[in-house]
């Protein structure tokens, strides 16, 4: 019987990571993976039973510590449009999983996570309004049309898509960039 092999997986993972990366969840194969990976393409269906379960398998992580991320950080903070914090947590987020959150958000078609944008908009939007309203309202302001939440979501994921797909790896920069729109973005509703 054999076994299978943690360095082996993991030479798989970081194989279909770069393969992702250039081709797309959609074009990607297992054949140029396993090639890649340094294995059969036999072999490769011992450890994924597909391209599918790879690609979930390397993705899921980031889309978890996103979520979280998206709940933790108002929940951590006394006052939710405390910017320095919600840059702090995505940055935390986008130095670990940088490749993964560039095909996440660019090279996912035809997977489960080709609508990721739309749920980003809707979960952060859905924090937005819970959160500042209720600020908002106890300071006495009014906001005279809620809806205003999803353009300031919808804002802020369409400012990250194109921050990450131009800069990549540049952190500093993507760091000032994104703070500098939060701040724009949010700035009158403090």
């Amino acid at each position: 019987m054999q076994y299978l092999k943690d360095e082996v997986k993991a030479a798989i993972k970081r194989a279909a990571l770069e393969e992702f990366g250039k081709k797309s969840y959609s074009q990607a194969s297992m054949r140029a993976i396993a090639k890649n990976a340094g294995i059969t393409v036999g072999n490769i269906y011992r450890y994924f039973q597909s391209k599918d379960e790879l690609f979930n398998d390397i993705m899921d992580p980031a889309w978890q510590t996103i979520t979280r991320a998206i709940f933790d950080q108002y929940n951590e903070a006394e006052d939710p449009l405390f910017i320095s914090g919600i840059i702090s947590a995505i940055m935390m987020i986008y130095r670990k999983y940088t490749a993964e959150i560039y095909i996440l958000f660019h090279n996912s078609k035809d997977s489960k996570y080709e609508n990721i944008k739309s749920g980003l908009v809707e979960l952060i939007a859905g924090r937005l309004e819970k959160d500042m309203l209720t600020q908002l309202q106890s300071s006495g302001r009014k906001v005279k049309d809620p809806y205003i939440f999803k353009i300031i979501a919808n804002a802020i994921v369409d400012s990250f898509y194109l921050i990450i797909r131009e800069l990549r790896d540049d952190f500093d920069r993507v760091e000032a960039l994104m703070e500098k729109t939060i701040t724009v973005l949010v700035k009158d509703l403090h």
